[in-house]
Order: structure tokens, then sequence, then C-alpha cells
């Protein structure tokens, strides 16, 4: 098995899930379990520590709700430091685009651009300004 291969595959293996994180979230939100999931440990212990408190808990809760936004951002940050970490990005080729699937109507629709091109067409800015007076 190749390097790349077995890289590829530890990345897959350390990969975090948004749906897992959200569950977490709403069974054992409080606790700050979702930020031990996603790698963020100490913001997951401030949380397990304002649960302790009855005053964290106006912190606490206001906080939880902004979870819910932050956590995609979260996990995705989890998985590209794993990725860094394999050093992945460096042994990567040169990206292949995806190859375009030209239909007739693709061609006829790209021989116009061109003639309107090679015949020095410029699209003037519509003024609807007198429409609005």
């Amino acid at each position: 098995m190749d390097d790349y291969l077995r890289k590829q595959q530890a990345i897959e293996a350390n990969r975090k899930s948004v749906g897992l994180a959200y569950l977490l979230w709403f069974l054992l939100g409080a606790f700050g379990v979702h930020r031990f999931y996603a790698g963020s440990t100490r913001t997951g212990v401030a949380q397990l520590l304002l649960l302790l408190s009855v005053l964290g808990w106006v912190v606490l809760i206001p906080w939880l709700l902004i979870d819910l936004a932050l956590i995609p951002g979260l996990i995705r940050d989890h998985n590209m430091k794993t990725v860094e970490l394999l050093g992945l990005r460096e042994m990567e080729g040169p990206v292949v685009p995806a190859r375009k699937v030209e239909t007739e109507a693709d061609r006829r629709r790209e021989a116009m651009l061109e003639d309107l091109r090679s015949t020095g067409y410029r699209k003037e800015r519509r003024d609807d300004t007198h429409l609005y007076r």
C-alpha cells in the first residue's frame, strides 16, 4: 500500500461528523461534549465549569445557542488540522478539472460568443435610472 493511500485512510479514520456533533450538542451540550468531540478541549472544559455554577448558566445558555452556528466550522477546522498533520496537502498531485460535457447547444453558444468577441462587441451597461424618477 502506498504512502498516499495510507494517509487518506488515516484521515478517514479520524474524520469528525457534523451530524454527530449536533447530536452530542442536543443530548450533552451543557457538558461541552460536542466541543471535546470537535477537538476544542479548552472551551469544552470552560463549558463544563460554567455548568457547575448557577451564574454560569447565564453565560452558558447563549453560548450553546451560538454553538449551533459554530459546529460546522469547528468540525471543518478539526478535519483540516488532521489533513495538515498528516502532510497530505504536499503529496497531492495537480488538480485535474472535471471533464466538461458539451452539447451541440453549448458548442453553438461558444461559437456565437467567440464571433462577438472577434468583432469587438461590448455589452453596454443598461441605464434604467430614467424609469425610477
